[in-house]
């Protein structure tokens, strides 16, 4: 137990040394005051977070990122591009905002031209997208009928044709007229002058006058003219295409009391008088040129005949026989 002693002894030798000249030193050391406030640590602290790398995000992105509508409150700032100066909104902004921020978290007011004037940091916008939606569609529906709406025409116009045909002519009516079978067939030909009216009903209707002439030949060299001056109606379809080549069908009714035939037989010349009756019907295909429409057609005509004045006394089988002829047409229409 004798170290017990010898270590007591030793701590309160130390005791009683004297320190007084350490002491004086440690006087004479400058003083460092190491106190720090919280505030400065808190500093000191947030700079030495570690920052990572921000992507500037381009002004070509933004623009084609979409649009969303929003709203900013009264209150809050929007910056100018110009120089960046902000400015507090007085009241409630309704806007119209590209989709994407730029990367310091701005979103761009997009202007009606197109351009952005304005930025506004994204957490001062709201959002309107749900407000936009008024109308939920049903799960299932019929659809509406179709309207279809009538148009008239504000004004009634006349259209003028001038049209020639030319064709060959079975003349049943007048072989039994002058009991010569030579007299079966004739070459015809007729001028006329047609009015339509230009409208939008897929019918238009006109008026027409013709002048039709025709030549039969008969036995023993004799021969057979006839003329007639007739006018009528006239129905005409709209154009339509077959095989992209427009075409339309014309219809027309014409009647004369001044159909006349005059012959020359073996037994001399006669002479008679007729009411006539005609029925045209042809198909067009009309091609536009300066003046208008230019016309091609074919044609068939059918015409019955019945006599009102004669020089001499005949007796015709009542056959009801016709005239009948068809051939091409052409004509010119003045739009």
């Amino acid at each position: 137990m004798w170290w017990i002693f010898f270590l007591a002894t030793s701590v309160l030798a130390q005791d009683q040394t004297d320190l007084s000249a350490i002491k004086k030193i440690q006087d004479e050391l400058p003083g460092h005051d190491v106190k720090e406030n919280d505030q400065d640590i808190y500093k000191r602290m947030q700079h030495r977070r570690y920052r990572p790398p921000v992507r500037p995000i381009r002004m070509e992105e933004i623009l084609a990122s979409g649009t969303i509508p929003g709203s900013i409150r009264e209150g809050f700032q929007v910056i100018r591009l110009s120089d960046d100066q902000g400015m507090r909104l007085k009241d409630q902004l309704f806007v119209v905002l590209y989709r994407m921020p730029d990367e310091l978290g701005y979103k761009y007011i997009r202007n009606k031209d197109g351009t952005c004037t304005y930025r506004v940091k994204s957490d001062h916008v709201d959002q309107i997208k749900e407000e936009l939606v008024l109308y939920e569609p049903p799960m299932t529906y019929t659809p509406a009928p179709e309207i279809i709406r009538a148009e008239y025409d504000k004004k009634l116009s006349l259209v003028p044709e001038a049209i020639f045909y030319a064709g060959m002519v079975q003349g049943a009516y007048m072989r039994d007229l002058f009991n010569d079978r030579k007299a079966n067939h004739g070459v015809a030909t007729q001028y006329g002058v047609h009015l339509a009216t230009d409208w939008k009903i897929p019918i238009k209707v006109g008026f027409v006058f013709h002048h039709e002439s025709a030549i039969y030949d008969l036995t023993g060299g004799g021969q057979i003219n006839y003329s007639s001056w007739s006018f009528g109606p006239q129905f005409k379809t709209r154009d339509f295409e077959i095989s992209n080549f427009p075409m339309r069908v014309q219809t027309q009714f014409r009647v004369s009391p001044f159909a006349r035939a005059q012959a020359r037989t073996q037994n001399g010349s006669v002479d008679y008088k007729f009411n006539s009756a005609d029925f045209l019907t042809s198909l067009e295909h009309p091609m536009k040129n300066n003046w208008g429409n230019f016309v091609l057609g074919l044609f068939f005509q059918s015409q019955w005949l019945g006599i009102k004045h004669q020089t001499e006394i005949v007796r015709v089988n009542p056959s009801n026989a016709i005239n009948t002829s068809f051939g091409f047409s052409l004509a010119q229409v003045f739009q």
